[in-house]
């Protein structure tokens, strides 16, 4: 039997970022999948072997979680997984946290465990804070270190969006360790884009997005900085994702492409839009 799961990127359109306690900061954000994703196929097998290029073995995230799963649910046969990689990795997207959850969802069905959500997002916790986000593919309010996931109780609105990223990726842990809180926790703006959300007021949703990070991934890297700022000059708003380098500008139907191209060169350009 092969098993056939999509692991979808994610933007952030809020993340508010608190002082660190522990090793931890606190947050609250609200994240939303987008049409970019990882392919994940699986097959029993005698060991967990992934194939996948991009990543070695024991550096990938899918090797714990399919290990964290056969342990859970004492599971003696191994699991052959291949994963096509789309989403840029470093990238601010979380594609390795949304592939873990895939792999969770895969093996719950590959070998028919019926495990019930809660306990998924049990396993999911133990892999990393965006993880239990991607177990649900719906647009969030995430809280604590990112793992407390509320599913919004409204539809999203769709948004076309524009990807920039380019060819370095950031290290998220190292963003983080950079950040410096400035006193005041932005979770109570998230209220006004959720209204904004609600209401699918565009105009609205734009000026309610905000990234604490963002300041700190720009500070980072002068490259990413240029390219920030070179978008701005095209007239358009530029928003980092997560911890960076990947851009995103929303409501890309109205964006000239080629002028986009003729400016950005060195970068990769992603038209999709919001799940």
């Amino acid at each position: 039997m092969l098993i056939y799961e999509k692991a979808y990127a994610k933007i952030n359109l809020a993340l508010a970022v608190g002082e660190e306690k522990e090793g931890y900061h606190e947050v609250q954000n609200v994240m939303v999948p987008i049409q970019l994703y990882d392919e994940l196929f699986f097959q029993k097998s005698k060991e967990i072997q992934i194939d996948c290029e991009a990543i070695p073995l024991k550096e990938n995230i899918c090797y714990r979680a399919a290990l964290l799963f056969k342990e859970k649910f004492q599971i003696d046969e191994g699991v052959s997984i291949i994963l096509n990689k789309n989403i840029p990795i470093m990238a601010g997207l979380g594609g390795g946290s949304s592939d873990a959850a895939a792999v969770l969802r895969g093996l719950n069905r590959l070998f028919e465990v019926n495990a019930s959500k809660e306990t998924l997002y049990e396993l999911a916790v133990q892999l990393g804070s965006d993880v239990p986000f991607f177990l649900y593919n719906k647009g969030a309010l995430c809280s604590g270190r990112g793992e407390l996931v509320c599913p919004l109780d409204f539809d999203l609105p769709h948004f076309s969006l524009l990807l920039i990223k380019p060819k370095f990726g950031f290290s998220t842990k190292e963003i983080y360790q950079k950040y410096v809180f400035d006193g005041v926790f932005k979770g109570v703006w998230i209220k006004r884009l959720l209204d904004a959300l609600k209401n699918n007021d565009l105009d609205a949703i734009e000026q309610n997005i905000f990234n604490d990070l963002e300041k700190t991934a720009l500070n980072h890297s002068p490259e990413l900085k240029a390219i920030f700022e070179r978008i701005e000059g095209l007239s358009y708003h530029p928003h980092i994702s997560g911890s960076g380098p990947t851009i995103y500008v929303l409501d890309a139907k109205s964006i000239d492409l080629e002028n986009v191209k003729a400016v950005l060169k060195d970068v990769d350009l992603y038209l999709l839009s919001t799940l």
